[in-house]
């Protein structure tokens, strides 16, 4: 199996596994060491201390996206390549907002609140345009958001939260309703990257009539 050396924050990294996506192409990751210089092992395998590294199934090392993606380019296309860089694409929002970031730094962070008695009809949906996003309280406290872009007539939903204390009880649903009947009243062109955003309109044909 092919194995990739490499680091989840680096940009040459991530495309190579984008491509690799593409291509259907399963590998193994081998995380290296942040800072060059404590690269020992890299080196001793690769001669080199640069990201990303590419292995081969023979065994061939491979240095830097340009001598990866040559490779890569002798591979035939996988059924779903097309449909991969679409998505691709499409998440270019997700990106730009830099989602996963966000998500990263709840890690040791993400901890529930305390216990909500109320229900989903009893929480207020607010639009908080400086922040890019829909909030969902009960009272003052805010108990979830859905963060979007927007870019002409498009509004581009990028990720959503709710307090581990409120799921699975509609709050998200009601959060996601609230926002789409917003964007729906201001006749914006919805784009779901959100996956439970999508789920929603899924289970609400009305939104995507």
């Amino acid at each position: 199996m092919l194995t990739l050396y490499q680091a989840e924050w680096c940009p040459y990294s991530s495309a190579v596994r984008e491509v690799l996506t593409e291509l259907g192409l399963d590998f193994v990751v081998r995380q290296v060491e942040p800072e060059p210089g404590d690269r020992a092992t890299l080196r001793a395998l690769t001669g080199g201390d640069s990201i990303p590294v590419l292995e081969t199934e023979h065994g061939e090392i491979l240095r830097g996206t340009r001598a990866i993606f040559r490779y890569l380019e002798t591979r035939d296309p996988w059924l779903y390549a097309e449909a991969h860089r679409r998505q691709f694409l499409a998440h270019a929002y997700t990106r730009e907002a830099d989602v996963v970031g966000r998500l990263v730094t709840r890690l040791r962070y993400d901890r529930p609140g305390e216990d909500v008695a109320e229900g989903p009809e009893e929480a207020q949906v607010v639009h908080v345009p400086e922040e890019s996003r829909y909030e969902l309280r009960l009272g003052e406290r805010r108990i979830g958001f859905a963060a979007y872009r927007r870019f002409e007539n498009t509004i581009a939903f990028t990720h959503t939260e709710i307090d581990s204390v409120c799921e699975g009880r509609g709050f998200g649903t009601r959060l996601v309703r609230g926002a789409l009947d917003d964007a729906r009243g201001e006749g914006l062109d919805v784009l779901p990257l959100c996956s439970f955003v999508a789920a929603v309109m899924r289970r609400y044909p009305e939104y995507t009539a």
